[in-house]
């Protein structure tokens, strides 16, 4: 009988393994399928580690950043100040607002017309300038220095400041506080909110005009306080540096010329404002400004003889014997703030403007400024927009604080594309982790 064999040739009693549908060994098969399974394990806690590493570097280690520096006065003698007839003066950088030389300054005076800058300050307030005013008989009665308004007669707000700035018209004061406020009483009392909110503390109006009249007072101090406020207003600036400047006339006669009685207009160089006063109490005011180059300045005198002197003595003390220092720059990058991690984008902080101050040579002023700005800006920005603050000190007083702003505007990113630049960043990541080896060597 014929043998039967059941087992392959050679196998010598162990059995035929079993062939997978590739041809691949059933063994062989499984351990592939392990090696696969634990190469996407790998692959997603790779993955993972990434996406925490890109979370990571998404926040911030600090909201705020911040500089600080400090800057010292040139060295040498210091200048001996300028005498003066006034019986009361004051100097100051018309930038920072720094005294740089006061004489009785906190001496309470009368101070005649030039009360009309609060005036105008307290109308830009309240009206625009193509408001139109129907003169009043009180307004039109009201004497001394006038324009000559007729009652009924109508002007615009405009007209009429040109009126109190350029020629000081008492009457175009009155006809402005009317209109603005209902009467001057009214008026009065805005005048006097308005000082307060600008630091002019030791003053109070009773009237519009600044003729003598009991309760009527202000300091050097304050006046300058109230012209660099009045210099900040573009329109304002532009007509207390006029010499002249027509307006209508009454109807049917020819325009009226008005002509400045400030004496330093278009004499001492770099003049630009600001308004003159005299009564029989308060004698001949004046408070001027002038720049030149990168220094401009401010300057009061109440009561002088020879005001036209004074101020000119005092311009020339402050530009021959000052440096500017400067804080920052209008434009001036000063750092960066992130506006979103998907994907990164950042703008420039930059200065909002110039910043700086004045400093008397010799005189060992040491300034401190400090720079602090937010790192993480909102989602969506808009140019311009405030970032954080610019602080200085002088000798560690208080002396000016402004803003540092947004260089450009910046939109914000929408959540798909925020989810595209989180994953790509994530892949990134991976690369550097799984290059990493390869870099060392």
């Amino acid at each position: 009988m014929k043998k039967i064999y059941t087992e392959s040739r050679g196998s010598k009693g162990r059995h035929r393994p079993k062939v997978s549908v590739s041809g691949v060994p059933e063994f062989m098969f499984k351990g592939y399928r392990k090696l696969v399974v634990l190469f996407l394990a790998a692959v997603l806690l790779l993955f993972g580690i990434s996406c925490m590493l890109t979370a990571a570097g998404s926040s911030m280690n600090t909201a705020v950043a911040h500089s600080e520096s400090r800057m010292k006065a040139p060295a040498g003698p210091k200048p001996d100040p300028p005498g003066l007839w006034a019986d009361a003066a004051i100097l100051t950088d018309a930038e920072s607002g720094r005294t740089l030389y006061e004489k009785n300054a906190h001496v309470k005076l009368p101070m005649a017309s030039t009360t009309k800058m609060m005036t105008a300050l307290v109308v830009r307030d309240q009206l625009d300038l193509d408001d139109e005013v129907t003169v009043s008989p009180g307004a039109a009665a009201v004497g001394e220095q006038t324009v000559g308004l007729v009652a009924g007669e109508k002007l615009s707000v405009e007209d009429l400041l040109w009126s109190v700035l350029v020629l000081s018209a008492n009457d175009a004061s009155t006809a402005l506080a009317e209109s603005t406020a209902g009467s001057v009483e009214s008026f009065v009392n805005l005048m006097n909110k308005k000082a307060e909110s600008v630091g002019a503390v030791e003053s109070h109006f009773v009237n519009p005009h600044g003729l003598d009249q009991s309760g009527h007072y202000s300091t050097a101090y304050d006046l300058a306080l109230m012209g660099r406020e009045l210099l900040e207003d573009p329109v304002l600036a532009r007509m207390v540096a006029a010499r002249s400047h027509n307006i209508p006339g009454p109807p049917g006669q020819p325009e009226r010329t008005l002509v400045s009685h400030n004496e330093i207009l278009g004499v001492f160089d770099g003049a630009n404002g600001i308004k003159t006063g005299y009564t029989g109490k308060a004698g001949w005011c004046l408070v001027a400004s002038a720049t030149r180059e990168e220094k401009s300045l401010i300057s009061v005198v109440l009561n002088s003889s020879h005001r036209a002197d004074d101020t000119t003595a005092l311009m020339n003390y402050g530009f021959s014997q000052t440096v500017r220092v400067a804080f920052v720059d209008k434009g001036q990058k000063v750092g960066r703030s992130r506006v979103s991690a998907f994907p990164r984008r950042y703008v420039n902080v930059v200065g909002q403007k110039d910043m700086g101050a004045l400093t008397l040579k010799g005189s060992g002023d040491v300034f401190r400024v400090r720079i602090v700005y937010s790192k993480q800006a909102p989602p969506k920005v808009e140019k311009g927009s405030a970032m954080g603050t610019v602080e200085s000190w002088l000798n560690d007083g208080k002396l000016e604080r402004g803003k540092v702003v947004a260089a450009r505007s910046v939109d914000r990113t929408g959540p798909i594309r925020g989810a595209f630049a989180f994953l790509w960043y994530s892949l990134c990541w991976m690369g550097k982790i799984i290059s990493a080896p390869f870099r060392i060597f």
